[in-house]
């Protein structure tokens, strides 16, 4: 596969399994000293336990999420690539009759390692949020 479809792969990978609230798949596309930044929110994460932590905490306030990506961007340079990729995230929040659809951009910056790319910056970039009232809605 070309570096491109790895990198895609990656942002896939992460988008499919932080849906299910699987973080062994999830944390492991992380750089141990990664960052992640969600500047809407005044919030900057530094390392993957940081990220393990609030990923879990977010997660907590969902009866269910599904996130979609878009195609990345990608521009690879060497061992370093950036990507920005479009996000969907939409689901039921835990407790309420209420949904909700958060919009955004990711902007990553990527390094190879013996074990594959892995993110080494992301910064998720906040487009709008919606919530909304639900008649109804279940996890199937």
């Amino acid at each position: 596969m070309s570096d491109e479809g790895d990198i895609q792969r990656v942002i896939n990978t992460y988008s499919q399994y932080a849906s299910k609230g699987d973080w062994g798949m999830v944390l492991p596309l992380f750089l141990p000293e990664a960052v992640w930044e969600i500047p809407h929110l005044g919030m900057k994460l530094d390392g993957r336990d940081a990220i393990a932590a609030t990923l879990t905490a977010f997660k907590d306030t969902m009866e269910y999420v599904l996130q979609i990506n878009t195609p990345a961007l990608i521009e690879v340079n060497g061992d370093s690539a950036r990507a920005t990729s479009g996000i969907r995230e939409c689901g039921k929040s835990a407790g309420k009759d209420e949904g909700f659809e958060y919009l955004g951009i990711y902007a990553d910056t990527l390094a190879r390692t013996a074990d594959g790319w892995k993110f080494r910056y992301r910064i998720f970039e906040g487009i709008g949020s919606h919530f909304f009232a639900l008649t109804s809605g279940v996890a199937h």
